[in-house]
């Protein structure tokens, strides 16, 4: 069965609305029914609505999940419809990491020379180790793998150069939940799914990037040098 709810919300102040809101997610979970929900309110139909359809001078001009539509809006009518929205609430740290860091197999790590010389030659200063299945285990820098190569040969084991207080993030985390590990540490958060396997890593500057889409490259660029100086602070 198709249920449609024609602003069925609209009229209520905004706590009783809140209150309705969360009634009909459980509701939802609960019989599993099929909702066409009709509401000018773009919050109300990110919180509620698995799919949105945005209309435009009565034509459906994109269909996705609030994330597909907020990273690829089809047109300047949508991007200017979602401008306001903070896309913190919205986006997971799966969404938005990127499998640019230098990876390193335990394997590998078996020389600290070796997995030194790949992180110079990448022009990179952390590499992410993982194992053959990719299961994420640790993060080195050039420095951790420096000290390593000058203690006694038989301590040249890849683990003895992780660094201790590297943290990891769940693929389904929000935005707002990574920053402050984002904004804490020198080096791009891992991101690992539910099995622990890396995905990618989100650096202070692809995390600011994304804050910045909707604006012109102009004053984005300087915003993000602006706020990564601040960060780095």
């Amino acid at each position: 069965d198709i249920m449609l709810m024609d602003e069925a919300f609209s009229a209520l102040d905004p706590l009783i609305r809140t209150d309705m809101q969360d009634e009909l997610l459980k509701l939802q979970a609960k019989d599993k029914r099929t909702i066409v929900f009709i509401s000018h309110d773009l919050d109300e139909a990110m919180r509620i609505g698995d799919r949105i359809a945005i209309m435009e001078g009565g034509l459906v001009v994109q269909v996705g999940t609030p994330e597909d539509i907020l990273q690829n809006p089809a047109n300047d009518y949508v991007q200017a419809f979602f401008r306001g929205v903070d896309p913190t609430n919205i986006l997971t740290a799966g969404d938005i990491a990127t499998a640019t860091q230098v990876t390193i197999r335990i394997t590998d790590g078996k020389n600290p020379r070796a997995a030194l010389q790949r992180l110079i030659k990448n022009d990179r200063e952390f590499g992410y180790v993982l194992d053959n299945d990719d299961k994420f285990h640790g993060i080195v820098s050039t420095e951790s793998l420096r000290e390593l190569i000058e203690k006694p040969e038989n301590e040249h084991l890849i683990k003895n150069a992780y660094i201790q207080e590297a943290v990891t993030a769940r693929a389904t985390d929000s935005m707002q939940d990574i920053l402050p590990h984002v904004a804490s540490h020198g080096w791009p958060l891992p991101i690992l799914d539910d099995n622990g396997c890396y995905l990618g890593a989100i650096s202070k500057n692809l995390f600011l990037r994304t804050l910045h889409r909707n604006q012109n490259d102009d004053q984005g660029d300087s915003e993000t040098k602006a706020s990564a100086n601040n960060l780095n602070q």
